[in-house]
């Protein structure tokens, strides 16, 4: 494995980023590459705008911002690479900025790797004697033969097993994400999916079944053998009672869940978010409520800053561990905070304040806090946010609301905050 391929592979664990790491750091390749003298070139743009001193290299691990990286390459050229990675411009820039420093350690490390020497005439003058030579050939003759035999044996076995093996790995290549939809549609649920099996299928009928009655599950579930396993099969099971609310919507494609609870009470969509929240926490579930959502949805059409800032610090905005990735219950909560902005008038400025709980160095805290301050921002002004208006900034570990012995605690410290500039 290449330099390269461990260095993706660690970015996918270290940002939970999965299977995308390879095209964002690809693409961070092929642009570094593109410029004129690659590495060197970028040090030039590093340079150009001011920012020499923060370049990464020669021993020095700098730690780059959104906003940095966006001055060196621009922000056009910016948005041009987000797109080739499939990433939203304000999250490639986040997450670029942090892998920076390590790419480029890799790849001067892979332009340091020596090449394979060649052969030269003074090789030729330390070569073995005549007699080791000939003995090696005949040896080697009689290793091709013996060779030649088990090969052609080999041959007459995977021609046999080939039909068989190409089928397994044509069956392999096909699977598809199990796939769910439950909806309470006043009281009767309506179950519709694929699951890979007979046992799955049954599980999740019975469970419906002894939950709500035998009148009240309608639909049909099919049973596709190209299916993955799921990953929710038991929590779901587990968590039946939820669909108890009419209008409940839940609808599970592979690793993804999203909520329609928009025919909810609102009181009864925080306690059913909070339901599947902890049920789901493997998943990217988007579609929950928690009370910032719903105060935000009662603000006046024109709400003052103090109101603005109040519904907006009671919303939780989710990340990755560690990470400034952003969750994906995380960006329906910015969609709602944009338009409860915008609604505010274009007079107010906002301070976007991100802090972190207390575990690992309070360095790295404070670095993680400005670029998931920073990842904020820019899905705020993706949303149609004007540029100016928010001004992100990370506390790191600096100031606790609650105790960060305790887990509880730490995930109070986790927030975003907001506050009015003046």
């Amino acid at each position: 494995m290449s330099l390269l391929d461990r260095f993706i592979e660690d970015t996918a664990l270290h940002m939970g980023l999965g299977h995308r790491a390879r095209s964002l750091v690809e693409v961070l390749v092929d642009y570094i590459r593109s410029l004129p003298d690659g590495v060197h070139g970028l040090r030039r743009r590093f340079d150009a705008v001011g920012l020499g001193a923060r370049f990464p290299g020669e021993g020095r691990p700098q730690r780059l911002l959104a906003s940095q990286l966006e001055t060196v390459v621009g922000r056009e050229q910016l948005a041009v690479l987000a797109r080739r990675a499939a990433f939203p411009t304000g999250m490639f820039a986040v997450v670029a900025s942090d892998l920076l420093p390590g790419l480029l350690d890799v790849l001067e490390q892979e332009s340091r790797t020596p090449q394979e020497p060649a052969t030269t005439p003074h090789d030729a003058e330390h070569s073995p004697p005549l007699r080791l030579v000939r003995g090696t050939a005949m040896r080697g003759v009689l290793w091709v033969m013996v060779a030649g035999a088990l090969l052609c044996l080999t041959g007459w076995i995977h021609q046999k097993t080939r039909v068989g093996t190409g089928a397994a790995v044509a069956q392999a290549e096909q699977t598809t994400p199990p796939r769910l939809s439950l909806v309470n549609n006043d009281g009767v649920i309506d179950v519709r999916g694929r699951l890979p099996n007979e046992a799955d299928r049954r599980r999740v009928w019975n469970a419906l079944v002894a939950q709500h009655g035998q009148g009240k599950v309608n639909g049909d579930i099919l049973r596709d053998p190209q299916a993955e396993a799921p990953r929710w099969l038991d929590r779901l099971v587990s968590l039946a009672p939820v669909l108890r609310h009419p209008g409940l919507s839940l609808s599970f494609n592979g690793d993804t869940l999203h909520v329609d609870m928009t025919r909810l009470p609102a009181q009864d969509r925080i306690a059913v978010s909070d339901t599947l929240r902890r049920g789901f926490s493997h998943l990217q579930v988007s579609g929950l409520w928690d009370a910032g959502r719903v105060a935000l949805s009662q603000l006046p059409a024109t709400p003052a800053p103090a109101e603005l800032v109040a519904a907006l610090n009671q919303a939780r905005v989710g990340f990755a561990h560690k990470s400034p990735a952003l969750r994906a219950d995380g960006y329906d909560v910015l969609r709602d905070s944009a338009q409860a902005i915008l609604a505010a008038g274009p007079g107010v400025r906002l301070e976007v304040g991100s802090h972190t709980d207390s575990l690992g160095a309070a360095e790295s805290n404070l670095h993680l806090s400005q670029q998931r301050a920073e990842m904020v921002v820019a899905e705020l002004q993706a949303q149609g946010v004007p540029a100016g208006t928010l001004v992100p900034r990370g506390y790191g570990e600096e100031h606790p609301v609650a105790d960060n012995r305790l887990e509880a605690g730490r995930d109070q410290n986790r927030r975003i905050e907001y506050s009015v500039l003046r």
